[in-house]
């Protein structure tokens, strides 16, 4: 038994953002919800506690070679059935710019392959991740002079989804349709996203007492990058949710993995600018003790001293004492 998964998107969201990189890494973080929530009919033939293993250059040999130039994510899996059966789940991840006529058929070519190397059951399903109503791939068919062919495979469309159940959810991978969603939805609209954006962090990873530090992580990171935001409501965003996320996620300031993540990196430069600026002001306030005491050693009144170095009579007082 086997996976073929394509996934598929149909614009290009903010400049550098690798859109197919951040599916492949919450799928690799997550692979067992992953599989429970777009596959609940193959999540009940693994055997989980058996372990997984990630077999990433196989799939190379069967797809990639055959699709120079074209940007792939792709992941071979190798698990262990509850029939005690060891299978191949095949996962092929692919950003797809525009509605593709030949869809089908690159599906179908991509199972032929897959099953003429491994020779495995193979379960396919295209997830679309974009919002139109006319994406709607038909099976594959081939006919000529009596040779007859028809490919089905399973289909998980982001524009039939319900986004109230999205949100009841407990798999983070609701969470993440989710947000796949709002970004078709805001495309254009950066101010719209910014809010769907604070209320998904904040409501549903932040302080969502309910939700896995490892659900956490994940999700914070891929939602951070998919929902792309200019730099000046990246800086916004990150004051917003500074009092949560040392709140409610301080665990999520020593993970390594996270930190780069926009909303992430934009608060540890402000803790960092916060900071030189206080030990700016210390040390301020340190040249102005020593000049204090500089002043009074040479007999300047308390009160002379206070005026030249801009402190209070008390604040003098205390300093000539300690001479």
């Amino acid at each position: 038994m086997g996976e073929v998964l394509v996934l598929e998107k149909r614009v290009i969201y903010s400049p550098g953002t690798d859109y197919d990189a951040l599916w492949k890494k919450i799928i690799s973080e997550l692979f067992e919800e992953f599989i429970l929530f777009f596959a609940p009919d193959l999540y009940e033939a693994i055997d989980f506690g058996k372990g997984i293993v990630f077999l990433e250059q196989e799939l190379h040999k069967v797809i990639i070679e055959h699709n120079k130039g074209k940007k792939i994510a792709d992941k071979i899996v190798k698990v262990s059935l509850k029939n005690g059966e060891e299978k191949y789940v095949f996962i092929h991840i692919e950003i797809q710019g525009k509605k593709d006529p030949d869809f089908s058929r690159r599906m179908f070519t991509y199972f032929y392959r897959l099953f003429d190397r491994f020779q495995e059951n193979i379960y396919s399903i295209a997830i679309l991740t974009d919002l139109s109503k006319s994406n709607n791939p038909q099976p594959f068919q081939y006919s000529f002079y009596g040779t007859e062919l028809t490919y089905r495979f399973n289909t998980y469309k982001f524009n039939e989804e319900d986004i109230p159940s999205l949100k009841k959810s407990t798999n983070p991978f609701a969470i993440a349709v989710l947000a796949g969603i709002y970004l078709h939805q805001t495309e254009k609209n950066y101010h719209k996203r910014y809010e769907v954006k604070k209320k998904l962090l904040k409501d549903f990873i932040l302080t969502n007492p309910n939700l896995k530090s490892i659900y956490a992580e994940a999700l914070f990171y891929f939602i951070d990058y998919l929902l792309y935001l200019p730099h000046e409501l990246t800086k916004q965003l990150t004051k917003d949710l500074s009092i949560n996320i040392e709140k409610e996620a301080k665990h999520m300031l020593y993970s390594e993995k996270i930190k780069e993540a926009p909303t992430l990196a934009e608060y540890f430069k402000t803790v960092r600018e916060e900071g030189f600026e206080k030990g700016i002001e210390k040390g301020k306030m340190e040249e102005k003790r020593n000049l204090a005491a500089e002043l009074l050693r040479e007999d300047f009144s308390v009160e002379k001293v206070a005026k030249i170095v801009k402190l209070s009579l008390d604040e003098v007082k205390e300093i000539g004492k300690n001479l």
